[in-house]
Formats: C-alpha cells, sequence, structure tokens
C-alpha cells in the first residue's frame, strides 16, 4: 500500500472526498496555536497560487482563508469588513489606482 504524504490544512470536506474515490485519509484535528500557523501558511500558499493564475477561485480561496484567520482570532468577516470600511473612510481605498513614486520631504512647506 503506497502512502502519499501531504502536511498541510484542507477544507473541511477533503477527507471524505478522498474516502469516497477509494483512498483512506489520515487526519488529525489541530489546537488553537498550530491552526493559527497553518492557515497563515495557507494564506501564502493561496496568495501565491493567485499571483500564479490571477483566477476568481483562486481569490476566492484567499479570502475564505483570510476569513477564517479572522474568525480564528476574533471578531469575524463582520468586524474584518467594519475595519476595512473604517480604513477606507480614513485613508480611502485603491480604486483611484493611486502609484506613488517617491516623496520629496519638505517641498510643500
Amino acid at each position: 500500500m503506497e502512502e502519499e504524504k501531504i502536511g498541510k490544512l484542507v477544507r473541511d470536506k477533503i477527507p471524505h472526498i478522498i474516502a469516497s474515490g477509494g483512498d483512506e485519509p489520515v487526519f488529525r484535528m489541530m489546537g488553537d496555536a498550530e491552526y493559527l500557523e497553518e492557515l497563515r501558511r495557507k494564506l501564502l500558499e493561496e496568495v501565491s497560487e493567485y499571483m500564479g493564475d490571477g483566477s476568481m477561485e483562486e481569490l476566492a480561496d484567499v479570502y475564505q482563508v483570510v476569513c477564517s484567520i479572522a474568525e480564528h482570532v476574533g471578531g469575524g468577516r463582520r468586524e474584518l469588513e467594519y475595519i476595512s470600511f473604517e480604513k477606507s473612510v480614513e485613508r480611502g481605498g485603491f480604486e483611484g489606482r493611486v502609484y506613488l513614486e517617491s516623496v520629496r520631504r519638505g517641498a510643500l512647506r
């Protein structure tokens, strides 16, 4: 019997999907600290995949991981959306496509 090592956080239904395909998933539930560490690792993985192809599917994966982190660290999606809204009111969003080339210090004094 061949065993493929995976070693990463996966979506909740993946063990069932693997089992329904005739294979045996070997998995465990993580504690809080390990879960947060793995969510952060998963975020980097998903961002890398999004950067590779720029698809909405990969962007949705990034969003879902970000929301899972928000749920875990407190506040959840709504708190994250509120903070995002407050920052956009205070500092603006990115819709204007502003690219800051440089800052000439003291030029306007």
